[in-house]
């Protein structure tokens, strides 16, 4: 996002009931820790609805990168209680892209551009069953800016709508198939072999890869097996393990990690870094080659 030129006025406190339709807003923006922007919507929430309880899933995604933002949404969601879900990775503010809210299968809302970074979370609640574009003006802060629709525009409408407001009255309907759509692509299994891609980077600098323990079975390949792993025109011999502590420090390995993706870790170290890899970067999985004369 861009700095505001010039913060807006206030608008005032919201006339909707006290009650809490939703007693969670999880927050989840590529902002970052920095500046004040999460602190600035954190307030301009807690102004319509002081008593709503904020989940801060993450402030870290890259920059613009909707795809990153997209996919740890996604894989927040199943474990957060009933919320309003209120994601803001907006490299398209101040354009006529739509701003959405959308209603799941499940119940909980998502709110935020209409980009795709809500369509993955949507179907792991149930999928989406309506949504609506948000143009009705008396719900924003009074003269929005034009880079900073996270404060002036999602922060207003999500806590209204954890205090109940039904999201028709945010504006028009929008028909589901016209939404932004965004799909993980998935892997493929060649014979002896598994293609796939790095999905996420994190913290620590693990890479996780659209591939899934059933992929690695249907090549051949079981836990404990020593693999080759292809990635950036080089290759590499990386064991199958269970747990961190099952692999030398400083070695690479593949691991199954806690949202049953298969996952490239340096133990105690930086895959990332190590391999000089990111988020999009094809990789490919095999069975490493018997020695001649071995068992």
């Amino acid at each position: 996002m861009q700095r505001p030129s010039s913060p807006p006025a206030g608008a005032a406190v919201s006339s909707y009931p006290v009650a809490l339709a939703f007693r969670f807003i999880t927050f989840l923006t590529d902002y970052g820790l920095e500046d004040e922007f999460v602190g600035v919507c954190h307030g301009v929430i807690k102004r319509f609805a002081p008593d709503v309880e904020i989940i801060d899933i993450s402030h870290g995604i890259p920059p613009q990168d909707v795809t990153a933002g997209a996919n740890v949404l996604a894989q927040a969601v199943p474990f957060m209680p009933p919320a309003v879900h209120l994601a803001v990775v907006d490299p398209g503010v101040g354009t006529h892209r739509r701003c959405v809210v959308i209603g799941t299968k499940d119940g909980p809302p998502l709110i935020g551009p209409d980009n795709g970074l809500l369509w993955i979370a949507a179907q792991k609640l149930g999928g989406v069953v309506q949504a609506h574009e948000i143009t009705n003006g008396d719900l924003f802060l009074r003269t929005p800016s034009n880079t900073f629709h996270g404060r002036d525009v999602f922060s207003p409408v999500a806590a209204r709508l954890a205090l109940g407001m039904p999201p028709e009255e945010v504006g028009p309907p929008v028909d589901v198939e016209d939404l932004v759509t965004l799909e993980i692509p998935e892997s493929r299994v060649d014979d002896d072999h598994v293609h796939g891609l790095v999905v996420q980077a994190d913290h620590f600098g693990n890479l996780q890869l659209n591939v899934h323990r059933q992929d690695l079975e249907g090549a051949g390949i079981m836990l404990g097996d020593d693999l080759e792993l292809r990635v950036g025109g080089r290759a590499y011999a990386i064991p199958y393990r269970q747990a961190f502590a099952e692999v030398p420090q400083g070695k690479l390995a593949l691991l199954e990690d806690s949202y049953r993706h298969i996952t490239i870790i340096v133990n105690k170290g930086h895959a990332a870094r190590f391999l000089e890899a990111r988020r999009g970067d094809p990789v490919i999985l095999a069975r490493a080659p018997r020695v001649a004369g071995g068992a």
